[in-house]
């Protein structure tokens, strides 16, 4: 059987093995690769317990036969081969399955709490284990999408974005858990599609249906913005009824310069947004002046982008299957640097994980929930196929809770175990 040399090599250091080239079957596959490692530690210390590894050459996963994957990315088989080794990442597990009365179109986590909005026109909070705590309901249409604003002692802001062209600032009091409307902030004339909050938490972006973006204060007042009167006398009949919820407000900018919905936003710096509309272009913005800083440029219509200050890249979800990655400082708007193709329906949503450069989740008109890792460009790791309609939203958060909710009226929890030695690998 024909034999390759290669050089093992780890960062983690419980798992290091003697760096010196091994003699190893061409035809290898990642679970071959992994018994070497593991009879090498095992060598080392009796006591050592089966790991199971995954593999890289190059900075790309191992996923076919070791000289396969070579001759495919033309490395040479007669050199010693450098192959980095890192604990397999295992496929998370369902945890908790909650429900509202219709589809769930967002999902904000923290280490403490789930809010979720949903078509049934309310908000929710929940525990992490997936316990509903309280239901926010001010919104006379679809809710379209939630944020946390900031907890302070014992009670938190959060925001919700409706089709009834409005966003709400509510406050919440954990003690007594009770929900309360501050602001209305009005100002849009479509649908709020996405909304996203500033790092220092006094100030939100809201993207409509409208083309527009705006910038509103998060910070509670007593006052109320004057609205102008005609538009008051012009309000539909149904937005009247709530009138008494929340004092008005009215935005502090608009960005305006899309010619499509706005459907994704982002905060990327501290004076920086970035807008995906459904005018096939992600939009830089400069805070400051409302300038546009550069324009990324697509070939179908933007669903949703996430950015990593890890690798500081921008993915974004497209109706045309497509996940792809991007530089947003790019001086070429339209060079792509990644594709990753296994979805077969819109991709709704994508979020970055908050602890790992290289893993993102996307979730599908296809019913599928996919975990990547952008060095295994080619496949996914993992497909979680616990919804029975489409998938709307995703969520990952610090303490490693991934989270969907989808059309079936469904939100999951599912934990994945994080890897020590994979954590900003």
């Amino acid at each position: 059987m024909a034999q390759l040399q290669a050089r093992f090599f780890t960062e983690d250091t419980r798992y290091t093995v003697d760096d010196v080239p091994f003699s190893v079957p061409a035809a290898s596959e990642t679970a071959d690769l992994s018994n070497i490692i593991n009879k090498l530690l095992e060598a080392k210390n009796e006591s050592h317990k089966y790991v199971e590894f995954d593999f890289l050459i190059k900075g790309q996963f191992l996923r076919t036969a070791l000289v396969k994957h070579m001759e495919t990315e033309n490395i040479p088989t007669e050199e010693v081969v450098e192959i980095e080794y890192v604990e397999k990442y295992m496929a998370p597990q369902p945890e908790q399955c909650m429900f509202h009365d219709d589809w769930i179109s967002s999902i904000a986590a923290t280490e403490e709490w789930i809010l979720t909005g949903s078509y049934d026109q309310t908000s929710r909070i929940w525990t992490v284990e997936g316990k509903p705590i309280t239901t926010l309901a001010g919104h006379v249409d679809v809710v379209k999408d939630v944020a946390w604003v900031k907890k302070d002692g014992l009670s938190c802001l959060l925001l919700s974005a409706s089709l009834d062209q409005t966003v709400l600032l509510w406050e919440w009091n954990v003690e007594k858990n009770t929900v309360k409307v501050l602001h209305r902030c009005r100002g849009h004339a479509g649908s709020v599609e996405s909304l996203a909050v500033d790092g220092s938490r006094t100030k939100f972006c809201s993207g409509s249906w409208d083309t527009m973006l705006k910038i509103w204060s998060a910070v509670p007042t007593d006052e109320e913005d004057e609205m102008e009167m005609e538009e008051v006398a012009d309000r539909p009949r149904k937005k009247q009824k709530t009138e008494h919820l929340g004092l008005t407000r009215t935005p502090l900018t608009t960005l305006s310069g899309h010619t499509g919905a706005v459907s994704s936003l982002l905060w990327s710096d501290t004076d920086e947004i970035c807008s995906a509309s459904w005018d096939h272009t992600i939009k830089v913005w400069d805070v400051e002046t409302g300038g546009l800083k550069s324009t990324l440029t697509g070939s179908k219509v933007f669903n949703s982008i996430s950015y990593s200050p890890l690798c500081r890249r921008l993915v974004s979800g497209s109706t045309d299957r497509h996940i792809r990655l991007w530089d947003p400082r790019t001086k070429d708007g339209s060079l792509v640097l990644l594709s990753l193709t296994s979805h077969t329906g819109w991709v709704t949503s994508v979020k970055w994980s908050p602890t790992h450069e290289h893993q993102l989740i996307s979730g599908s008109l296809d019913n599928l929930v996919k975990i990547w890792d952008t060095r295994s460009c080619k496949a996914p790791l993992y497909d979680l196929a616990a919804h029975e309609d489409k998938v709307l939203c995703v969520e990952w958060t610090e303490a490693g809770l991934l989270l969907s909710g989808g059309a079936d009226n469904k939100l999951y929890s599912y934990r994945c175990r994080a890897n020590t030695s994979d954590i900003g690998a």
